[in-house]
């Protein structure tokens, strides 16, 4: 197969997010271009590009895949060691090797060799198919060999700073994936940048780098007054979108695009006048009249989200968000720093009759005794007069 067909397969397996066949495609016309064109060329780093991007993606879809799948096997797990009875195991049982002796009793000892078991079958099952991080990670030093390649010729011609932009932001998108924040900064910045130079207010390519970089910037600790203020510019880049659409649909023309440009130019005393050139991709110029209303549409609905992200921010609490170890840390230095308290003043309590959980003193067994000879003593003298009452009513009734 010719390299232009392996990219046109890896490009229709992409837009069809079959994204594992898009890697190997990638990979396939890799090869070849290397050896045609050799590892530093620009066609060279189109091709790392685009095979960053299917590492990338293919990267996302499996961490979903596997944070769906998760739970549901550890459910089935648990429910087939429920029926098997593995998580008991009680003396006397049937199977018992041993007979007329007490087995000692662990509850727990079946419990942990399952969850070993399945430890290391869920270790296996990883290594088998391939973790996550480690396509997150190709995918960045695929994304970087791109980078230092278009870093290198970025002075050639504006395309190629512009491609350069967009490597940037795919590295971005790595770090924000795999949550290391403070290099996505960098690259979004780095990619923003770019793109600013290049590109008019009113490109959505300025719109999505602003977006992505508040973002970031909302995750970082001590960093909402800068999201707030990328996701504004993200707003105002949409709405200047939408004014050019509007225009256009009004029949009023292009000129806003161009005095944008035009006035971006004078600003940095630049002089260039390859903004409409690089514009091409997603210049109204190109757009049909469906196309314009529908995206019309799409951005007025992009708008308002916007607006609300806008506004969830600025009412976000401006307070740096410390870590759990930070906080940790916090609360043993106060532990350990504290002076005692002053004792409370006394509060009224309610009394409670406890002489009924009072165990009483035993007493003296003299006076014990004594009371025992006392008993008995009336004890004896009562049935002396019961026996004298009986002798008598007897008497009684014979002489009568």
């Amino acid at each position: 197969m010719s390299l232009e067909d392996t990219i046109e397969h890896a490009k229709r397996a992409f837009a069809l997010k079959k994204y594992e066949q898009s890697v190997e495609h990638y990979a396939s016309a890799l090869e070849i271009a290397t050896k045609k064109f050799g590892e530093k060329a620009l066609e060279t780093a189109d091709l790392y590009f685009a095979y960053g991007k299917a590492l990338l993606e293919n990267a996302i879809a499996q961490s979903s895949v596997l944070g769906k799948q998760e739970p549901d096997d550890a459910l089935e797990d648990s429910d087939e060691a429920a029926r098997s009875g593995a998580f008991l195991s009680f003396s006397g049982d049937a199977d018992d090797d041993q007979t007329g002796e007490d087995v000692a009793v662990d509850l727990f000892a079946e419990a942990r060799k399952a969850a070993d078991e399945a430890d290391a079958a869920a270790e296996e099952q990883e290594e088998d198919d391939g973790e996550p991080e480690d396509d997150f990670n190709a995918a960045w030093e695929v994304l970087d060999l791109a980078r230092a390649i278009y870093e290198k010729q970025q002075d050639e011609s504006d395309e190629v700073k512009l491609k350069l932009a967009d490597t940037f932001i795919a590295l971005g998108d790595v770090s924000l994936e795999t949550e290391k924040f403070e290099q996505a900064i960098t690259d979004y910045t780095a990619g923003l940048g770019l793109k600013n130079e290049l590109l008019p207010l009113s490109s959505r390519q300025i719109a999505e780098a602003h977006y992505k970089l508040s973002i970031v910037l909302d995750l970082t600790s001590g960093r909402l007054a800068d999201a707030i203020v990328h996701a504004e510019r993200a707003l105002d880049s949409v709405e200047a979108r939408l004014a050019e659409l509007r225009d256009a649909l009004s029949g009023q023309g292009f000129v806003k695009s161009e005095q944008l440009q035009e006035k971006k130019e004078d600003v940095k005393g630049k002089g260039k006048a390859t903004g409409s050139r690089l514009l091409a991709d997603d210049a109204i110029e190109k757009m049909t009249k469906g196309q314009m209303e529908a995206e019309e549409k799409e951005l007025q609905g992009l708008r308002e989200d916007l607006a609300l992200k806008v506004d969830e921010l600025k009412t976000a609490p401006n307070e740096p968000i410390e870590s759990a170890p930070a906080l940790a840390a916090k609360a043993l230095d106060a532990a350990l720093n504290a002076s005692p308290a002053p004792p409370a003043a006394a509060a009224p309590t309610e009394v409670h009759d406890l002489t009924g959980l009072v165990k009483k003193k035993k007493k003296n067994p003299e006076t014990n005794g004594a009371a025992a000879n006392g008993a008995a003593k009336r004890k004896a003298e009562d049935d002396g007069e019961d026996a004298q009452s009986e002798k008598k009513a007897k008497l009684e009734e014979a002489a009568s």
